[in-house]
């Protein structure tokens, strides 16, 4: 196994990962032990605590990990940060695949973890999101460190809206460079992660054509984020991918997992997805316990001020 180089973030960041139990000090008196947000508790699928060491042990012959994340919670990223140290320190060739990214992205962050551009051009001439800095950019530092490839797996965003405006069919009038930002197929029809969707959107009243549109947007997502990952298994079958995306992606398997597996039926994938301690939901895979945000807010004058702050976005589809 190649020596893996530690990274300064977990040092600085070497909490008790793993409970909130009080100690004894010398005295009589207790130590409380006092939890924060990048604290985490992975549990298997039946409930058991695990490690991350015994998580990757159990599952020597998975082809991809995937993490479905909070976008902006501190114990996930430090989370996804370990796993990836870990899964970068085998035997087996990783590459990372990133929802941040998309595939028009892909020339300058390859060149990037080349050591070819700094991270000003990263993060100037690609669609970056804004918190690339402090919560996206350890694991890029990891692959760029180990010279892993790094895979810009998402559809372009102005691409998307414009399918959410439209419907699956806006692809037929993109031009050949533009349409191939986008997977080749993109499933529109009835499936659970459809009724899944169509459950988030309970108290809308929407015809079957908005619902094309609205699912169609999402699909173009994962059956991107899906395809990218498969054409590099494709290109190098003895990798091993980490991908990381919002949890209604890859929860319970559906969503990008399950278009992968309509390209690859024998790939074998590991989910893991961030849930609150206190929630009360059905999710069957690896589950990564973290504690609740802040609110955004507590009362209504907040919230009319947050939703008064969102503002359509001038798009010009074809």
């Amino acid at each position: 196994m190649k020596q893996f180089k530690k990274l300064a973030l977990f040092s600085v960041l070497s909490l008790s990962m793993l409970g909130c139990t009080s100690t004894q000090n010398s005295g009589s008196n207790p130590i409380k032990s006092v939890s924060s947000l990048y604290d985490y508790q992975l549990l298997s699928p039946d409930g058991n605590e695990i490690s991350i060491e015994q998580l990757v042990s159990q599952h020597s012959d998975a082809n991809v990990f995937m993490v479905g994340e909070f976008h902006a919670h501190p114990g996930v990223h430090l989370f996804q940060a370990k796993l990836m140290a870990h899964l970068a320190a085998q035997n087996i060739p990783l590459a990372l695949s990133m929802e941040q990214f998309t595939r028009s992205d892909q020339g300058i962050l390859s060149q990037y973890v080349a050591g070819e551009v700094g991270e000003i051009t990263l993060t100037k001439k690609t669609k970056v999101w804004d918190n690339y800095k402090s919560d996206y950019r350890p694991l890029v530092e990891i692959a760029k460190e180990q010279s892993l490839p790094v895979i810009a797996a998402n559809a372009p965003r102005d691409i998307v809206k414009c399918i959410g405006r439209q419907g699956p069919q806006y692809l037929s009038k993109l031009s050949t460079q533009q349409r191939a930002l986008v997977a080749n197929t993109i499933d529109i029809s009835d499936s659970p992660y459809r009724q899944k969707f169509l459950s988030n959107m309970r108290g809308m009243s929407l015809n079957e054509k908005r619902i094309g549109q609205m699912f169609g947007a999402q699909m173009a997502w994962d059956a991107t984020m899906a395809e990218s990952i498969a054409n590099h298994l494709t290109n190098n079958p003895n990798h091993r991918v980490f991908h990381i995306a919002g949890r209604f992606h890859i929860m319970n398997g559906l969503g990008t997992g399950a278009e992968l597996k309509k390209l690859k039926p024998h790939v074998n994938i590991v989910n893991i997805t961030a849930t609150m301690a206190q929630e009360k939901s059905e999710i069957q895979d690896y589950q990564l316990i973290i504690k609740a945000l802040p609110p955004m807010w507590v009362n209504d004058d907040e919230r009319t001020l947050v939703m008064s702050g969102h503002k359509r976005s001038k798009l010009n589809c074809l």
